[in-house]
């Protein structure tokens, strides 16, 4: 019998491949994988944020959301575009290159640190030491957290989906487990940020070793890759400054408590985002290996399929989220509003995201840069001013204003591919 719906379901998705022109099996199987780990992942996310909703107070909750926003950028030093470039080389068969890719990233970290420190310095000399032994920690962590998990690329770039699902579940239960106990246990916000990023940096390095051991088959490196890697990274630093100087704004503006209120309103929609992204880890590896015009061929096809499917979602999203946010985020019932309204936008910024991963697979630098820079200027351009005449509202309003210019941006640049 099993056979059987095996054989069915195979047969259906077969038959499903002439109307979306996607190979439904090869999303199937990918997908299903990526969708376990990534539910789990919202869900551990979930966990923690109704802990620290409810645990904490929300000026805690404000300021630990700022540390951990300048931890982000510091992060930047640790090359975020090498993961993207190794994937693309492992697909090609070049799977040494996560290793070196491992090593440039941890190098660079150093300078992440050196800047922490001068932080750790300065909030010393005015005498806020919370956020003194805060950075002090961070200082310690950066070049090992986000260098270590480098291993997903080359899961990526093989297609191992599931082993990168089981990897990522056993990481992220362990980081929920270890961050809500110490939670329960104290208030301290330098204790939680420190056992946060050993649950995450642990785990890390076991898996990249277990990985270079099982299912690395070959030393050789794509030196162009590293390059590319970097050249990412590079014009990647506008976004990541963009995607925190909303909060780190908040904070200085109006305060830890709004920006507990604001982070609240948008962790869901993160969340939800998170979900869809999915299908970017599964479409790189193909998009390397097919041709400008084929991809150009079908890609709106894929896109008008795409908005079909976030729509419903977001639609199920505005009418569930009072009754999720009154039984677990009583405190925070104000960030209802800003949280629906900016749902809206999870169709362009979920679509834009999809077209970027082809610009990304074909290495279209000029294109990346454009998309890069022009989006990001003009959203950090419009975020100052909203958010000092506007607060929270001005946030929110410049997070959807940013997404409908970068699907806009990204539809543009892909009809102008080669």
């Amino acid at each position: 019998m099993l056979k059987n719906i095996k054989e069915y379901s195979i047969k259906t998705l077969r038959s499903m491949e002439k109307y979306t022109k996607t190979d439904m099996l090869y999303v199937a199987k990918g997908g299903f994988w990526l969708g376990i780990g990534q539910f789990v992942a919202s869900g551990s996310a979930f966990i923690m944020s109704v802990a620290f909703a409810n645990l904490i107070s929300p000026e805690s909750y404000g300021l630990y959301k700022f540390v951990l926003s300048i931890n982000s950028l510091l992060v930047i030093t640790t090359l975020s575009g090498m993961d993207s470039a190794v994937t693309q080389a492992v697909s090609r068969g070049y799977e040494g290159t996560m290793n070196l890719g491992f090593k440039e990233k941890m190098k660079w970290g150093v300078l992440g640190s050196i800047i922490s420190f001068g932080i750790t310095i300065y909030y010393f000399t005015q005498g806020n030491y919370i956020l003194t032994l805060c950075f002090g920690v961070i200082s310690i962590f950066i070049p090992f957290t986000e260098s270590s998990d480098i291993y997903n690329s080359l899961l990526w770039g093989k297609k191992l989906f599931n082993i990168q699902a089981k990897y990522n579940i056993i990481n992220t239960l362990i980081v929920l487990t270890a961050t809500t106990t110490t939670l329960l246990l104290t208030k301290n916000i330098y204790v939680i940020l420190a056992v946060y990023l050993l649950a995450m940096t642990i785990p890390n390095f076991f898996f990249i070793s277990k990985v270079k051991n099982f299912y690395q088959e070959n030393n050789d490196i794509d030196k162009e890759s590293l390059q590319y890697g970097k050249h990412l990274s590079l014009i990647g630093i506008i976004s990541l400054v963009t995607s925190q100087i909303d909060k780190i704004l908040i904070f200085h503006y109006i305060g830890a408590t709004n920006l507990a209120i604001y982070s609240i309103a948008v962790a869901p929609t993160d969340q939800v985002k998170g979900l869809l992204k999915n299908l970017n880890s599964l479409a790189m590896p193909r998009f390397s290996q097919r041709s400008s015009e084929e991809i150009k061929k079908n890609i709106w096809h894929k896109v008008g399929l795409l908005t079909i499917f976030i729509s419903l979602v977001v639609i199920c999203y505005i009418f569930l989220l009072p009754f999720i946010f009154k039984i677990f985020f009583p405190k925070y019932l104000s960030s209802i509003v800003y949280s629906q309204i900016l749902s809206l936008s999870l169709i362009p910024v979920v679509i834009a995201g999809f077209l970027y991963t082809v610009l990304e697979s074909k290495k279209d630098e000029n294109s990346i840069y454009k998309y890069n820079l022009y989006g990001n200027l003009f959203s950090l351009i419009i975020l100052f001013p909203l958010i000092y005449f506007f607060g929270i509202r001005g946030a929110i309003a410049s997070r959807i204003i940013s997404r409908v210019f970068y699907f806009g941006l990204a539809s543009k640049l892909i009809n102008k591919m080669n």
